[in-house]
């Protein structure tokens, strides 16, 4: 199991930051690779990096039908509702959406965005807290490293009530903008 494990790290580690394999490559599916980078709202650039892991295996990549492909991808990306999807699962927004939709799609993401990394800063807050509160339990603690958890655990605490309230504000805020977004559909 450990040489299996070691031999996968290594191979991960041979091939760097290729974007395909060699298998990949010369499979030549350049339409449903475009699809697939258009899908998950990768930027243009991201061919130069099929190019350059695909040069190392001597194959050339066909431009045209990559295109045609991302084309394809993007518009079933650049749904007004996958903007709220992608914000709360954390993906960053590129800004490949077509010039008519571009800024509302931001709005959109950036709203559900914020959703997402205020839950996980209250989620970091929370964590930080408990752990704080079970570390005043230990029986070795001087009063005064007491005194200076339970200062933390205040700050904490002050801390927490803030991002919740900076939680609630933007779960309105997203509520709003899914609300108003029934009429782009």
């Amino acid at each position: 199991m450990v040489k299996r494990l070691t031999g996968c790290l290594f191979a991960v580690f041979l091939t760097g930051c290729a974007t395909l394999s060699q298998q990949d490559c010369k499979r030549g599916d350049w339409f449903g690779l475009g699809v697939q980078d258009g899908r998950s709202g990768a930027t243009s650039d991201r061919l130069n990096d099929h190019k350059k892991a695909c040069s190392e295996y001597g194959v050339a990549v066909n431009d045209s039908q990559y295109f045609a492909g991302r084309e394809q991808g993007i518009k079933e990306y650049c749904r007004i509702e996958n903007a709220f999807e992608e914000g709360l699962q954390g993906h960053d927004y590129r800004h490949v959406c077509p010039p008519s939709i571009d800024s509302i799609f931001s709005r959109y993401h950036a709203a559900a965005y914020a959703v997402h990394k205020e839950r996980a800063e209250l989620d970091r807050i929370d964590n930080e807290l408990s752990s704080k509160e079970a570390s005043l339990g230990d029986n070795k603690l001087s009063d005064k490293d007491r005194a200076r958890i339970r200062d933390d655990i205040r700050h904490l605490s002050r801390n927490r009530d803030r991002a919740r309230d900076d939680l609630y504000y933007h779960e309105r805020q997203l509520n709003e903008f899914r609300h108003e977004s029934q009429s782009y559909r």
